[in-house]
């Protein structure tokens, strides 16, 4: 069979008799065979008539791999590391290739892998959003293809053409910052305020980003890509528990400087249109980070906590 498959893949266009007179079988046993591949996912059609046989409908199946068993515990522990992802790009092909990859495996590593599956958890916040562009969107990003895109912001929706560097999660959402051809500089946009996406026409102009990757924005953010006078000096200080805070968001920041006592100070740039999401972000953390610049970040976390406080000095006292 794995010889079979390897032969079928070669080659486009066959029939029953040509591939049992190579493997030394009756016409029988290839149809057999052949229709036992296509159980398994091999994508054959058959055309009738004088002319006719089997074709593949596309040349994509990969030749036999052999695996340890370590390598194939070790597929199935970075799946477990996606499974509170309630979307994930080629999501049903990924469930299709390890349920095909479980069935072969011997009855003793699917015994290792089930227990895997009940002791390890990479745990992030189920989200109901649905993402159902990832594909699309990571396609672009390697083909260096604008989109049109309608996207629910903060006030409505509007309709621009962007070109995405990658996409990448966090929190259980997925981001894809692009190049906003409209604002003319890389904004960050999520996956699911996506309300429609198409390709844009065939000479729409495109952006080289080529050799600007998805890490490249996540350890330098828009302000390596955008004229620098639309960046703002970001400074934080942090509390001991504001740091480890930060670090579990983060992951550890060459722009925090740790002191003696576990507290820190952020010192970074960042572009304009972060300032929404990074005021709420430190808002959320409490007196455990202390924003000190720039000034409308202060401003706004000011605005912010007086209207809570009035909201809360409105409520009758508990009774005790």
């Amino acid at each position: 069979m794995i010889q079979l498959m390897m032969a079928v893949n070669e080659r486009m266009a066959f029939t029953t008799k040509e591939l049992a007179q190579e493997f030394g079988v009756s016409e029988r046993t290839m149809h057999r065979d052949l229709q036992e591949l296509s159980e398994l996912g091999m994508p054959l059609y058959t055309e009738f008539g004088p002319h006719g046989g089997y074709r593949l409908l596309k040349k994509r199946m990969l030749p036999p791999i052999l695996f340890t068993e370590q390598e194939a515990v070790a597929m199935f522990f970075a799946f477990q590391s996606l499974q509170f992802y309630g979307a994930l790009p080629f999501a049903s092909e990924s469930t299709s290739a390890l349920g095909k990859f479980y069935h072969y495996l011997p009855t003793d590593t699917k015994k290792r892998i089930d227990a895997l599956k009940s002791r390890v958890s990479f745990w992030t916040p189920t989200r109901t959003q649905s993402s159902p562009y990832l594909e699309q969107l990571l396609e672009a990003s390697i083909d260096g293809l604008p989109l049109h895109i309608t996207y629910a912001s903060k006030d409505s929706a509007t309709e621009r053409t962007i070109q995405p560097i990658g996409i990448y999660a966090s929190n259980g959402y997925w981001y894809f910052p692009s190049y906003c051809f409209q604002k003319d500089r890389i904004l960050l946009f999520r996956t699911d305020r996506l309300l429609s996406l198409t390709s844009a026409e065939p000479d729409h102009p495109s952006k080289d980003l080529m050799n600007y990757t998805i890490l490249d924005w996540l350890s330098g953010g828009v302000s390596q890509k955008t004229d620098s006078s639309e960046e703002m000096r970001l400074r934080v200080k942090l509390t001991p528990a504001g740091v480890r805070a930060y670090e579990r968001s983060n992951g550890t920041d060459a722009d925090v400087t740790i002191h003696a006592d576990g507290s820190g100070e952020l010192i970074s740039e960042m572009h304009q249109s972060n300032l929404l999401y990074f005021s709420k972000y430190f808002l959320s953390m409490g007196a455990d980070a202390i924003v000190e610049e720039p000034p409308e970040m202060v401003q706004w976390i000011r605005e912010q906590l007086r209207s809570m406080l009035h909201a809360y000095s409105t409520l009758e006292e508990p009774q005790t």
